[in-house]
């Protein structure tokens, strides 16, 4: 995916610490995208995550199957402010392509983010799995503001 930007090689420590405190581990980048307008609608309650711009395959078989068979799992997900809750990932045709779609509670991440996520910002999302069944887990990083275009450490 080329955006102009390099992503850079490591998730900042106080996300990475958040999901140690989790039992957190495997983490790995997702994708870095622009958050659309759709993304921060919470009437939408939804984030896409385009299968077309996903950095590499993150789901076992198991995972793949429930989610093709049109139903959702429950992850934890980290906050860009370092809360933890729970959210469903899912899988939906969106016009004529695949995405993945992180919804059911997300509209309350928007609520506690809601000073920090806006339009065209850029945000990570990594993947991490939690002992002791290796559950998929989420944190969503925001990397440059939307409004101002400025770096965020």
């Amino acid at each position: 995916m080329e955006m102009g930007l390099e992503p850079p090689s490591n998730m900042p420590q106080s996300f990475n610490d958040c999901i140690q405190d989790l039992g957190g581990s495997e983490i790995k980048i997702i994708i870095q995208k622009f958050l659309q307008v759709t993304d921060l609608m919470s009437q939408q309650n939804r984030l896409s995550i385009s299968l077309k711009q996903i950095k590499s395959t993150f789901l076992n078989e198991d995972e793949e199957r429930m989610l093709n068979a049109k139903r959702q799992m429950a992850v934890a997900f980290v906050e860009p402010c370092l809360s933890v809750s729970t959210v469903n990932l899912a899988k939906w045709n969106i016009g004529s392509s695949l995405s993945y779609i992180i919804n059911g509670d997300y509209s309350k991440v928007l609520k506690n983010n809601r000073d920090s996520l806006k339009p065209n910002a850029v945000v990570q999302i990594w993947l991490f799995r939690v002992q002791p069944n290796l559950q998929l887990g989420f944190a969503l990083i925001k990397v440059i503001d939307g409004k101002n275009s400025q770096v965020i450490d």
